[in-house]
């Protein structure tokens, strides 16, 4: 199968974009005699067309009322290839295998060999007595780590075994074919994400049995495992349950099916920007494209920020009420608070609009309507700590922040970005928490293979001009994604909103 995969469909390699406004910028200015014009532009002839894989303009606009004041959401729509949008995903029209597909071959097609391929390479490692036993042995003696620094041990001793590699045959770089790099690029990804999802939850099941012998967790695993597999689960469904630490039911498996897929969609900049790097340097290994992508996905600046959350909503839960607003604000104001604010859009303002990524209300939405269905409870403890992540919303968002000396001003207003809803969907499900950005390495890790695929074409390194215009969604009036923004602010600013709402 996997050969029949290399020939019919990872040999597709979508052609770089022809857009190249600094190149007609050039030559506009020689033709109009601004020589000082073009030779300045030229100091930037060598930034590419752009990127032909994500555009993310302001599509809707939607009013939403924040303490009496009505605020307008100008909300930022993500495209994949400008024919796969998140509204596609928020309805069940498309899954992760679709945006994968469009993603990694420049337009939608029929996913199920690629899926089969995914599962084939997950399966070979999940369901390894070897890498089973191994995992263990490492979660028995460094107990409490995080996933990722399972997967980079394992990479790094994988790396180990194989010694230096022939560059012609192995790594990232300009001579391999798109085919085989591919296939080495899935084939090391999914032996990262088993190592990942296997320690998580390794990990889970030692913090509930710390005296768990490493025999015995070998074998709770193992049986954990082979149940999905009786369940027909696939790769991606297995994680989930792995992730958890139960066998996912059919609304957890939705709530981290929607959040995956859209972190496919959505890109993910810096670490978008770390993965063309590498392509444009040239990787000995594929272990190395991921580790170094991975290291920039969990810095604080980042995906990191989720752990920033955790961690600011511990120093909060000792105070009263009115002491977390104050330590809110100062947070705020002091340009520290995690999980608001976007260093790339205008997702703060004084006035009555700003911008809003819609990804926090697509994550949260599901979660509502599974609390309400009683498919989803919330214990005491997820349920305070989620408390005063609405706070958080309240104060940051809803009724802003005064600067000093500039009381008779509008508030600062600053809207959530996709790492709070990312945090409350988790904090809900009631993942560990040194696995909440897990999920995320799983479904970002075929976002890398997209840039380095269009890297190793383009040397672009990360786009920093706009798209291709032709995959620059239009104006738009499907009202999904709007009216899904306002319904999830509207429940937020209701008291107790992670409570049936029957």
């Amino acid at each position: 199968m996997e050969e029949d995969l290399t020939h019919n469909t990872f040999s597709v390699a979508p052609p770089p974009p022809e857009h190249n406004p600094v190149k007609q910028a050039i030559a506009r200015a020689e033709e109009l005699g601004e020589k000082q014009i073009a030779t300045t532009l030229g100091y930037f002839a060598t930034m590419p067309a752009s990127t032909g894989i994500i555009a993310n303009p302001v599509l809707h606009h939607t009013p939403v009322d924040c303490n009496g004041a009505e605020i307008t959401l100008d909300i930022r729509s993500f495209a994949i290839r400008g024919t796969v949008q998140e509204s596609d995903i928020v309805r069940g029209k498309v899954g992760p295998m679709d945006v994968i597909f469009t993603g990694l071959f420049g337009a939608p097609g029929n996913s199920t060999e690629l899926a089969r391929f995914i599962d084939q390479k997950f399966f070979e490692k999940a369901n390894s007595r070897q890498l089973i036993d191994e995992v263990a042995a490492f979660v028995k003696k460094f107990p409490g780590l995080g996933p990722e620094v399972a997967m980079h041990h394992f990479l790094i001793l994988r790396k180990a075994k194989r010694g230096r590699p022939e560059t012609q045959d192995r790594g990232v770089h300009d001579e391999r074919d798109p085919e085989s790099l591919l296939v080495e690029m899935i084939s090391v990804h999914m032996e990262n994400v088993a190592v990942g999802a296997v320690s998580a939850f390794m990990n889970c099941t030692l913090l509930n049995n710390p005296r768990i012998t490493e025999n015995d967790l070998v074998t709770s695993t193992r049986r954990f495992i082979e149940d999905e597999i009786e369940q027909k689960r696939n790769a991606f469904q297995v994680c989930y349950s792995l992730i958890l630490g139960h066998h996912a039911n059919e609304h957890e498996r939705e709530i981290l099916e929607r959040m995956g897929t859209i972190q496919i969609h959505h890109g993910s900049a810096g670490s978008s920007m770390v993965a063309r790097y590498m392509a444009t340097l040239h990787t000995f290994s594929a272990e190395d494209f991921f580790i170094a992508s991975h290291m920039a996905l969990d810095g604080a600046r980042h995906f990191g920020a989720i752990h920033d959350m955790s961690d600011f909503v511990q120093e909060l839960e000792p105070l009263s009420p009115d002491q977390r607003a104050e330590r809110i604000r100062e947070k705020m104001l002091g340009g520290g608070l995690p999980t608001f604010g976007h260093p790339e859009i205008a997702a703060a303002g004084r006035g009555n609009q700003v911008q809003q990524d819609p990804r926090p209300a697509i994550y949260i939405d599901p979660v509502f309507k599974a609390i309400d269905a009683g498919q989803l409870s919330i214990n005491q403890r997820q349920h305070e700590r989620l408390s005063i992540a609405r706070l958080i919303y309240l104060t940051a968002f809803v009724k802003g922040v005064l600067k000093p000396g500039k009381e008779d001003s509008p508030p600062l207003r600053l809207t959530a970005n996709t790492d709070f809803g990312a945090w409350c969907v988790q904090e809900a499900l009631g993942i560990e928490e040194a696995d909440r950005t897990l999920l995320t390495y799983i479904f970002r890790g075929f976002g890398w293979m997209m840039d380095a695929r269009e890297q190793l074409q383009q040397k672009m390194i990360r786009p920093v001009i706009a798209p291709d215009p032709k995959i620059v969604p239009k104006s738009s009036e499907d009202p999904t994604i709007p009216d899904l923004v306002s319904r999830v602010h509207g429940r937020l600013i209701r008291e107790d909103p992670f409570r049936p709402q029957n």
